[in-house]
């Protein structure tokens, strides 16, 4: 298809555009970035991801402005259009988008603080009481252990002194109960 001097320019402009679209979505991209910490994988697929959405731009472009014919001006448009982004637009998308983003984080953490006060508060007012109710039943169990091991230790003194005369008559009983071991 052979295009006027005109048609050429209108085709040159468009991929233009579609070269500064495809710097936005860069950005958008790297506002993920910035405002998401990701790992190795995941900034592969985003890579991925963005190459698939210029490639998918670029050939909508070409396709219904230049019926698919590839020329060395469109290419060079699309450079230009990318170029012209970064130089005008992107720090202000960058700059005004990670702004609102860091507003709207530190909102949400301001109301979540707001919200979970009176949880917080509670937990504080609980936390001396049930602190206090845990020492005094460890303080008992303890008690109850340190008893127990000392009655434990006079049993095993008196079946000494007896000769095993109590370990033996605890056999024979359970095994008259029916508990043979």
């Amino acid at each position: 298809m052979i295009l006027s001097i005109s048609g050429q320019v209108i085709v040159f402009l468009w991929t233009t555009v579609c070269g500064m679209v495809i710097a936005f979505v860069y950005d958008i991209f790297r506002i993920i970035r910035k405002a998401v910490k990701t790992g190795g994988l995941v900034i592969s697929v985003q890579d991925l991801l963005f190459w698939l959405i210029a490639c998918i731009i670029m050939f909508v472009s070409i396709y219904y402005s230049n019926d698919g014919e590839l020329r060395g001006f469109l290419f060079l448009g699309a450079f230009l259009g990318v170029v012209l982004y970064a130089m005008l637009f992107s720090r202000i998308v960058m700059g005004s988008s990670l702004f609102i983003i860091n507003i709207t984080v530190k909102a949400v953490r301001f109301l979540a603080f707001i919200l979970f006060y009176p949880f917080r508060l509670l937990v504080k007012l609980l936390a001396v009481p049930v602190r206090k109710a845990a020492k005094a039943a460890a303080d008992s169990l303890r008690k109850v252990r340190t008893r127990r091991d000392e009655a434990s230790g006079r049993r095993a003194e008196a079946d000494k002194a007896a000769g095993g005369q109590r370990r033996r008559f605890a056999a024979i009983r359970r095994i008259f109960a029916g508990r043979i071991e």
